[in-house]
Protein backbone atom coordinates (compact mmCIF):
# COMPACT_ATOMS: atom_id res chain seq x y z
CA UNK A 1 0.00 0.00 0.00
CA UNK A 2 2.86 2.31 0.78
CA UNK A 3 4.52 1.65 -2.59
CA UNK A 4 1.68 2.29 -4.37
CA UNK A 5 0.91 5.48 -2.66
CA UNK A 6 4.28 6.49 -2.97
CA UNK A 7 3.91 5.65 -6.56
CA UNK A 8 0.84 7.53 -7.25
CA UNK A 9 2.25 10.79 -5.54
CA UNK A 10 5.45 10.93 -7.72
CA UNK A 11 3.16 10.33 -11.03
CA UNK A 12 1.10 13.27 -9.89
CA UNK A 13 4.15 15.46 -8.98
CA UNK A 14 5.61 14.53 -12.53
CA UNK A 15 2.22 15.44 -14.01
CA UNK A 16 2.27 19.29 -11.98
CA UNK A 17 5.72 19.67 -12.67
CA UNK A 18 4.99 18.92 -16.94
CA UNK A 19 1.84 21.58 -16.76
CA UNK A 20 4.43 24.17 -15.34
CA UNK A 21 7.05 23.56 -17.26
CA UNK A 22 4.39 23.85 -20.29
CA UNK A 23 2.92 26.67 -18.80
CA UNK A 24 5.83 28.14 -18.00
CA UNK A 25 6.95 28.02 -21.84
CA UNK A 26 3.83 28.97 -23.07
CA UNK A 27 3.89 32.52 -21.19
CA UNK A 28 7.58 33.25 -22.69
CA UNK A 29 6.36 32.29 -26.14
CA UNK A 30 3.53 34.48 -26.49
CA UNK A 31 4.76 37.41 -24.06
CA UNK A 32 8.10 36.97 -24.46
CA UNK A 33 8.15 40.72 -25.98
CA UNK A 34 6.00 43.59 -24.93
CA UNK A 35 5.08 43.62 -28.44
CA UNK A 36 4.26 39.86 -28.40
CA UNK A 37 2.13 40.37 -25.34
CA UNK A 38 0.07 43.32 -26.96
CA UNK A 39 -0.49 40.85 -29.92
CA UNK A 40 -1.33 38.35 -28.24
CA UNK A 41 -4.76 36.87 -28.06
CA UNK A 42 -5.85 37.70 -24.39
CA UNK A 43 -4.77 41.09 -24.97
CA UNK A 44 -6.81 41.39 -28.42
CA UNK A 45 -10.12 39.76 -26.71
CA UNK A 46 -9.24 42.79 -24.66
CA UNK A 47 -9.22 45.16 -27.05
CA UNK A 48 -12.65 47.15 -26.17
CA UNK A 49 -11.24 47.58 -22.66
CA UNK A 50 -9.30 50.36 -23.86
CA UNK A 51 -6.65 49.25 -21.59
CA UNK A 52 -3.16 52.18 -20.60
CA UNK A 53 -0.21 51.26 -22.09
CA UNK A 54 0.93 50.72 -18.85
CA UNK A 55 -1.51 47.32 -19.00
CA UNK A 56 0.74 46.15 -21.94
CA UNK A 57 3.66 46.46 -19.64
CA UNK A 58 2.59 45.05 -16.66
CA UNK A 59 0.60 41.82 -18.49
CA UNK A 60 4.13 41.09 -20.18
CA UNK A 61 6.47 41.66 -16.91
CA UNK A 62 3.60 39.32 -14.96
CA UNK A 63 3.63 36.93 -17.76
CA UNK A 64 7.17 36.41 -17.85
CA UNK A 65 7.89 36.68 -13.92
CA UNK A 66 5.42 34.29 -12.89
CA UNK A 67 5.45 32.10 -15.75
CA UNK A 68 8.97 31.85 -14.69
CA UNK A 69 8.71 31.09 -11.02
CA UNK A 70 5.58 28.11 -11.76
CA UNK A 71 8.33 26.99 -14.71
CA UNK A 72 10.96 26.28 -11.44
CA UNK A 73 9.33 26.23 -8.48
CA UNK A 74 8.61 22.65 -8.26
CA UNK A 75 12.48 22.02 -8.17
CA UNK A 76 12.38 23.17 -4.67
CA UNK A 77 10.32 19.77 -3.41
CA UNK A 78 12.89 17.54 -4.50
CA UNK A 79 14.87 16.26 -1.76
CA UNK A 80 17.71 14.94 -3.90
CA UNK A 81 18.19 18.86 -5.22
CA UNK A 82 17.79 19.90 -1.37
CA UNK A 83 20.26 17.48 0.27
CA UNK A 84 23.12 17.31 -2.79
CA UNK A 85 23.09 20.29 -4.06
CA UNK A 86 22.10 23.02 -1.81
CA UNK A 87 23.32 26.13 -3.86
CA UNK A 88 21.52 24.50 -6.70
CA UNK A 89 18.18 24.84 -4.14
CA UNK A 90 19.23 28.29 -3.14
CA UNK A 91 19.60 29.90 -6.73
CA UNK A 92 16.23 28.40 -7.58
CA UNK A 93 15.46 29.77 -4.56
CA UNK A 94 16.27 33.29 -5.14
CA UNK A 95 14.84 33.46 -8.95
CA UNK A 96 11.72 32.00 -7.92
CA UNK A 97 11.25 34.78 -4.81
CA UNK A 98 11.90 37.26 -7.79
CA UNK A 99 9.54 35.99 -9.81
CA UNK A 100 6.85 35.64 -6.86
CA UNK A 101 7.66 39.55 -5.99
CA UNK A 102 7.80 40.71 -9.50
CA UNK A 103 4.09 38.96 -10.19
CA UNK A 104 2.44 39.47 -7.23
CA UNK A 105 3.28 43.41 -7.60
CA UNK A 106 2.26 43.23 -11.07
CA UNK A 107 -0.54 40.89 -10.51
CA UNK A 108 -2.49 43.95 -8.13
CA UNK A 109 -2.53 46.44 -10.72
CA UNK A 110 -3.42 43.54 -13.54
CA UNK A 111 -5.89 42.39 -11.65
CA UNK A 112 -7.66 45.71 -11.53
CA UNK A 113 -8.55 45.43 -15.07
CA UNK A 114 -9.37 41.66 -15.10
CA UNK A 115 -12.44 40.03 -16.97
CA UNK A 116 -15.30 39.30 -14.36
CA UNK A 117 -16.44 42.46 -13.05
CA UNK A 118 -16.24 43.63 -9.40
CA UNK A 119 -15.92 40.00 -8.61
CA UNK A 120 -13.26 38.88 -10.67
CA UNK A 121 -11.11 42.28 -10.15
CA UNK A 122 -11.52 41.47 -5.93
CA UNK A 123 -10.14 37.49 -6.58
CA UNK A 124 -7.79 38.51 -8.27
CA UNK A 125 -6.19 40.73 -6.47
CA UNK A 126 -6.40 38.58 -3.11
CA UNK A 127 -4.86 35.88 -5.18
CA UNK A 128 -1.97 38.43 -5.89
CA UNK A 129 -1.81 39.88 -1.64
CA UNK A 130 -1.88 36.39 -0.68
CA UNK A 131 0.66 35.02 -2.71
CA UNK A 132 2.76 38.12 -1.91
CA UNK A 133 2.52 37.25 1.83
CA UNK A 134 2.62 33.78 1.58
CA UNK A 135 6.11 34.62 -0.40
CA UNK A 136 6.83 37.00 2.83
CA UNK A 137 6.16 33.76 5.32
CA UNK A 138 8.14 31.94 3.40
CA UNK A 139 11.24 34.18 3.63
CA UNK A 140 11.07 35.63 7.20
CA UNK A 141 10.80 32.15 8.54
CA UNK A 142 14.58 30.97 6.69
CA UNK A 143 16.04 34.39 6.61
CA UNK A 144 15.34 35.91 10.40
CA UNK A 145 13.79 32.82 11.85
CA UNK A 146 15.84 30.22 10.89
CA UNK A 147 13.10 27.77 10.87
CA UNK A 148 13.46 24.88 8.31
CA UNK A 149 10.28 23.56 8.88
CA UNK A 150 7.97 26.78 8.35
CA UNK A 151 9.92 27.72 5.19
CA UNK A 152 8.90 24.69 3.67
CA UNK A 153 5.08 25.04 5.38
CA UNK A 154 4.62 28.82 3.67
CA UNK A 155 6.35 27.54 0.60
CA UNK A 156 4.05 24.82 0.18
CA UNK A 157 1.08 27.17 0.27
CA UNK A 158 2.89 29.90 -2.03
CA UNK A 159 3.42 27.20 -4.72
CA UNK A 160 -0.09 26.26 -4.63
CA UNK A 161 -1.09 29.71 -5.51
CA UNK A 162 1.72 29.83 -7.94
CA UNK A 163 -0.16 26.97 -9.66
CA UNK A 164 -3.21 28.95 -9.88
CA UNK A 165 -2.14 29.17 -13.81
CA UNK A 166 -2.62 25.75 -13.59
CA UNK A 167 -5.63 25.29 -12.72
CA UNK A 168 -7.02 28.60 -14.13
CA UNK A 169 -6.11 26.95 -17.54
CA UNK A 170 -8.24 24.37 -16.56
CA UNK A 171 -11.68 25.47 -15.68
CA UNK A 172 -11.68 27.59 -18.64
CA UNK A 173 -12.27 24.80 -21.28
CA UNK A 174 -14.84 23.07 -18.67
CA UNK A 175 -16.53 26.37 -18.17
CA UNK A 176 -16.71 26.29 -21.83
CA UNK A 177 -17.30 22.78 -22.34
CA UNK A 178 -19.77 22.36 -19.49
CA UNK A 179 -21.79 25.22 -19.33
CA UNK A 180 -21.74 26.65 -22.47
CA UNK A 181 -19.88 29.79 -21.14
CA UNK A 182 -17.37 30.88 -23.32
CA UNK A 183 -17.14 34.55 -22.06
CA UNK A 184 -14.68 35.13 -19.91
CA UNK A 185 -16.74 38.43 -18.09
CA UNK A 186 -19.09 35.66 -17.36
CA UNK A 187 -16.74 32.55 -16.08
CA UNK A 188 -14.19 34.72 -13.95
CA UNK A 189 -16.81 36.13 -11.57
CA UNK A 190 -16.34 32.81 -10.59
CA UNK A 191 -12.85 31.32 -11.56
CA UNK A 192 -10.91 34.37 -10.53
CA UNK A 193 -11.83 32.62 -6.41
CA UNK A 194 -12.01 29.05 -8.06
CA UNK A 195 -7.99 28.97 -9.07
CA UNK A 196 -6.61 29.34 -6.06
CA UNK A 197 -8.87 29.08 -2.84
CA UNK A 198 -8.85 25.54 -3.85
CA UNK A 199 -5.25 25.14 -4.12
CA UNK A 200 -4.51 26.62 -0.86
CA UNK A 201 -6.63 24.11 0.77
CA UNK A 202 -5.08 21.37 -0.76
CA UNK A 203 -1.89 22.59 0.23
CA UNK A 204 -3.30 23.05 3.62
CA UNK A 205 -4.51 19.54 3.64
CA UNK A 206 -1.27 18.39 2.78
CA UNK A 207 0.54 20.19 5.76
CA UNK A 208 -1.82 18.46 8.32
CA UNK A 209 -1.23 15.39 7.04
CA UNK A 210 2.50 15.57 7.20
CA UNK A 211 1.70 16.48 11.10
CA UNK A 212 2.88 20.10 12.19
CA UNK A 213 4.03 17.61 15.43
CA UNK A 214 6.76 15.87 13.25
CA UNK A 215 8.51 19.05 12.48
CA UNK A 216 9.81 17.37 9.00
CA UNK A 217 9.64 19.63 6.19
CA UNK A 218 7.78 18.14 2.74
CA UNK A 219 9.84 16.68 0.18
CA UNK A 220 10.24 14.02 -2.81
Amino acid sequence: MYIRKAAARKWLFGLLAFLAVGIGLYAFTFYGTIDSARNSGFAEGKAEDHLPDLWYTFIWLHAISAGTALGIGWLQFIRKIRRRNPNVHRIVGYLYSAGIAVGGVTGLYVAWYADGGLSGRIGFTALALVWLYTLFRGLKSIIVDRNQVEHSWWFIRNYALTCAAITLRVYVPIAAGLFGITDNNDSFTVIAWLCWIPNLLFAEMLISGRGQSRQRPIEL
